[in-house]
């Protein structure tokens, strides 16, 4: 899973003061991870349908989350197959609303020339986290105190194309962990 699908599912909001999630519109962003190669990953979003498509920097491969469903999907083009199975629960629990962990408001930022809140929260593993997250939902920079893991260096607001986020039915459909 890539470093961007690990900040998201490993926070998720508190019930009170707490940074919106997922984005309340249609938008694509392009994340760039730091380190010593700069990754680069696109994440498009459908507000309707609260469906995420991402593509990691592995070519032929994307993933699609519907978080209404709480559905994953991984879709392999080169190898024409699908690997579908349940969210983890740390996503789902996003929508739910569940209380995973706190957030502190840490202050404001501007990335890629939008606006975002800092927030302070922890990861899956209880370790400090934190977040730059638009009023709107988008995150923008993801990390730890230390160091930034994540930053946004685009960001489009624009209607998806639903056909972006659907499965070619011919796909070969594998089980999760099966041998290819």
């Amino acid at each position: 899973m890539s470093v961007l699908a690990a900040c998201l599912l490993g926070a998720t909001p508190a019930l009170a003061d707490e940074p919106i999630l997922l984005p309340t519109r249609d938008v694509d962003v392009t994340y760039r991870a730091a380190g010593a190669q700069a990754l680069e990953q696109r994440v498009r979003w459908i507000s309707t349908s609260q469906t995420m498509r991402i593509d990691p920097p592995i070519t032929g491969v994307f993933v699609i989350i519907d978080y209404l469903a709480r559905r994953m999907t991984v879709v392999n083009e080169t190898e024409k197959s699908v690997v579908e199975m349940a969210a983890p629960a740390s996503m789902a629990d996003i929508i739910a609303g569940k209380a995973a962990g706190d957030f502190a408001r840490r202050g404001a930022a501007t990335v890629d020339g939008l606006d975002c809140t800092e927030w302070q929260t922890r990861d899956r593993k209880g370790q400090p986290a934190d977040l730059c997250v638009t009023a709107d939902g988008v995150l923008l920079r993801a990390g730890t105190p230390e160091r930034t893991l994540v930053t946004a260096v685009k960001v489009q607001y624009a209607p998806q194309d639903p056909a972006l986020f659907h499965v070619p039915a011919d796909y070969a459909r594998r089980s999760p962990g099966a041998a290819r």
